[in-house]
């Protein structure tokens, strides 16, 4: 019973103490996947490696995935015995991993120093403007989580419709799913309704414009057939002129 009581504890996550996550990792739980998540990995295969930051790593799953594909990586927890498992698995394989012991209330999330950030199953909606303001341009979050509906079948969920999407107003959706599907760890290993976010942090807009394949400098002009176009702030705009060659 026990056990079991831990079990629901850490599958409520928000609910769930460093005590609970520590026996479960020592006692070799199946609740936990040693795999990364499939968003991750899907959002990162054609992405220049940069800094990440694993927000609640646990034993390390997504940090060390990223490590072996090419990512300076720093991974956050409040369970040392999680933390520990990842810095023994990490020097297992020679991976370059920091791993630190920490809540997300206490660390410092810092200022456009992440070119990615990784949230699963963490308490998004209480840290998400500190991500934003700590993704690079260009950066990305990767998040995911359990809808409310999940209640239908086990007593946890955290998003509403549409609600994941209103944390993070300043980025640029890339990916999103409201989906049943089974989580990356569980109890009872059943479907739930999850939700996925990739979203990324815009980059400064570049000036001028662009023709056949080179940079136009705002106010220049180009004939498209007999048509004159004029590069604006915006891009290229008609002028309402003809072309004379």
């Amino acid at each position: 019973m026990q056990i079991f009581v831990a079990l629901l504890l850490v599958s409520m996550c928000a609910s769930a103490q460093p005590g609970e996550y520590n026996s479960l990792y020592a006692g070799g739980s199946e609740v936990f996947t040693r795999e990364p998540n499939a968003l991750l990995v899907e959002a990162v295969r054609n992405r220049k490696p940069g800094r990440a930051l694993d927000v609640g790593m646990g034993q390390g799953r997504n940090a060390l995935f990223l490590s072996r594909n090419g990512w300076e990586v720093t991974g956050i927890d409040s369970a040392d015995e999680g933390i520990r498992q990842a810095k023994t698995e990490a020097a297992r394989l020679a991976l370059r991993l920091t791993a630190e012991v920490s809540t997300f209330e206490a660390y410092d999330f810092g200022k456009e120093k992440w070119d990615l950030i990784v949230l699963t199953y963490e308490p998004t909606k209480a840290i998400a403007p500190k991500v934003a303001q700590a993704l690079r341009p260009g950066g990305i979050v990767v998040v995911e989580d359990r809808h409310l509906e999940t209640r239908r079948v086990w007593p946890t969920g955290t998003f509403a419709n549409n609600e994941l999407l209103s944390l993070f107003p300043g980025l640029r959706v890339l990916k999103h799913e409201d989906v049943w599907a089974q989580p990356d760890w569980s109890v009872k290993k059943l479907d739930e309704r999850l939700v996925r976010l990739v979203a990324e942090k815009p980059r400064p807009k570049a000036a001028g414009c662009i023709w056949e394949g080179k940079t136009v400098a705002e106010g220049a002009e180009v004939c498209w057939d007999s048509t004159l176009l004029r590069c604006g702030a915006d891009g290229w705009i008609f002028n309402g002129k003809k072309c004379t060659r």
